[in-house]
């Protein structure tokens, strides 16, 4: 959970949220484009905050005390036809946790895996568990964009998040 990040894009359509993830001690946050992107300009957001989670997380109204530690970033590269958006924190403080890249070729089809976000009905850093249950090659017909199927309890707000096996890689 701490290389798990609430992600917020303030844009001409208002603020969108998301969940990202940690993929290097420098700052480098993944996360899907469409968390990032301005609907109304089909750009990126104009202003885009991570917040990296506190030492424990109390469920509340306004949840501020949870959301304390925010860093501006920039969008240093994303695809819209594969949903993905690489964030770079702008002032970095100290080497940050990191959550690794798994390699695909070991997810099979009943591997278990969790998956932590921020869905918008539900607390911060909220923890869901399932297992993959199918996977798809150039889904949709985009070369490179490879996903897996999960039953596990995903909803608005965990966009761009971690799906991470028992190992913990995602």
């Amino acid at each position: 959970a701490p290389a798990v990040v609430f992600i917020a894009a303030v844009g001409a359509e208002g603020t969108r949220q998301g969940t990202g993830s940690i993929i290097d001690a420098t700052g480098l946050v993944l996360t899907n484009a469409h968390v990032i992107l301005d609907k109304t300009t089909d750009a990126p957001a104009k202003k885009v905050f991570v917040y990296l989670k506190p030492d424990r997380v109390i469920g509340n109204e306004s949840n501020q005390e949870n959301l304390t530690k925010r860093f501006v970033v920039t969008v240093a590269a994303y695809d819209k036809a594969l949903d993905l958006a690489l964030l770079k924190v702008s002032t970095p403080t100290t080497p940050w946790p990191v959550l690794s890249l798994a390699d695909p070729e070991e997810i099979t089809i009943g591997s278990r895996v969790l998956a932590i976000g921020h869905p918008e009905s539900g607390g911060l850093w909220s923890l869901t568990t399932g297992v993959i249950s199918a996977e798809w090659r150039d889904f949709s017909g985009v070369p490179g964009k490879d996903i897996f199927q999960t039953e596990t309890s995903l909803n608005r707000g965990n966009s761009g998040g971690p799906l991470i096996d028992l190992d913990g890689h995602q």
